[in-house]
């Protein structure tokens, strides 16, 4: 029996659409690391236009927030983030 070592894991691009959209959603606190990560996934297919609104994509990551935050709030909080950052926020 042999074992390997794992695959390297290679970073996104600080500036790139997946790097933005999860460091958006690492600020929430949800109850597990993988509601981030859905989270973030939502957004990134949010930048890629593939969901017309960042409310329609917080609402379908399923994300379950802690600290009494809402989706309406994460939504906000994100439209926020986005607009700083020069893109263009559908809400609906």
């Amino acid at each position: 029996m042999t074992s390997k070592a794992p695959a390297q894991v290679n970073k996104f691009a600080d500036d790139s659409l997946e790097a933005v959209a999860y460091k958006i959603a690492e600020q929430f606190s949800t109850r597990e690391f993988n509601d981030n990560n859905r989270l973030g996934y939502h957004i990134y297919r949010y930048l890629m236009g593939t969901i017309p609104t960042i409310d329609e994509a917080v609402r379908v990551s399923g994300v379950r927030l802690t600290n009494g935050e809402t989706i309406e709030s994460v939504a906000t909080k994100v439209a926020q983030q986005l607009r700083e950052m020069g893109k263009e926020i559908r809400r609906g």
